[in-house]
């Protein structure tokens, strides 16, 4: 029988101390270097995160909201395609609009453009950072709007040759601080409120414009004012002849509200 307390455990020698501590180290540097490697290896293609951004350009575009029927085919196109290179995603994107039609922001309205991103490579030196190649990417879309919702985005395919030139609106109508020297010039120096409206009408013949007049406190009140634009100039002349510019507030510029009217001194709607 074997007496247990006589057994001794073998201690390892100093050369296989060494040996481990060696080992050790060879795996420690083999892991280090491992993972060095995946850390400055791109991990996904420059490729996919152009067309990524391209993606994003286009879907960036098409976040406006077609329910303003004011808003004309071309203002839509000069307004919200952007010129130039742009933020998007992980890099830039030039935008070309291609073809447009339909009627305006408040109707049915399409837009096709020609979207090219770059992405310039990317290495990250923090372990399991993000990194990728070079890359770049040219799609079409096609964006068709509905009143009241964003564009719908589809692809299409991309036509040779360049973009056609960008459309250049018409410069919207409005009321300067000229216009409103001028209504009030016209005010003061009318004898009736049917005066000042006849000289009002002459000085603003076009069909965009609207006018109203009537007697008030003594005296009269004319607004003048662009619907379309939520443009107003209200002129009040009292009864000794003074001119005053009375204050309103701007929502009751706004569809629905009572407009440039001379109610807006007459009777407030607020």
């Amino acid at each position: 029988m074997t007496d247990r307390s006589s057994r001794t455990t073998a201690l390892p020698t100093t050369t296989a101390l060494r040996r481990r501590a060696r080992a050790s180290a060879v795996l420690a540097v083999g892991l280090s270097i491992a993972l060095a490697g995946c850390a400055a290896e791109p991990t996904s293609s420059g490729d996919t995160r152009a067309q990524h951004a391209a993606e994003a350009a286009a879907a960036e575009i098409g976040t406006h909201s077609a329910n303003s029927p004011e808003i004309t085919l071309l203002e839509m196109v000069a307004w919200w395609v952007p010129e130039g290179a742009v933020p998007a995603g992980s890099g830039t994107a030039v935008v070309e609009p291609l073809a447009w039609s339909g009627e305006s922001a408040g109707s049915s309205a399409t837009i096709d453009i020609r979207v090219t991103a770059q992405v310039d490579a990317t290495s990250s030196t923090q372990l399991f950072g993000e990194s990728w190649s070079a890359g770049s990417a040219t799609q079409c879309f096609r964006l068709e709007w509905q009143q009241y919702e964003e564009a719908r985005r589809s692809e299409i395919p991309c036509p040779d040759g360049p973009a056609p030139p960008r459309p250049t609106p018409a410069p919207r109508p409005e009321l300067t601080q000229a216009d409103a020297e001028r209504i009030a010039a016209i005010v003061a120096a009318g004898a009736t409120a049917e005066e000042v409206d006849r000289a009002l009408r002459d000085a603003y013949p076009q069909e965009h414009v609207r006018i109203e007049t009537e007697a008030a406190e003594g005296g009269f009140v004319a607004a003048v004012g662009i619907p379309a634009e939520r443009e107003c100039v209200l002129v009040f002349r009292d009864a000794s002849g003074a001119i005053t510019f009375p204050n309103f507030r701007r929502i009751s510029l706004e569809p629905g509200e009572v407009g440039c009217s001379t109610s807006l001194y007459t009777n407030p709607p607020f």
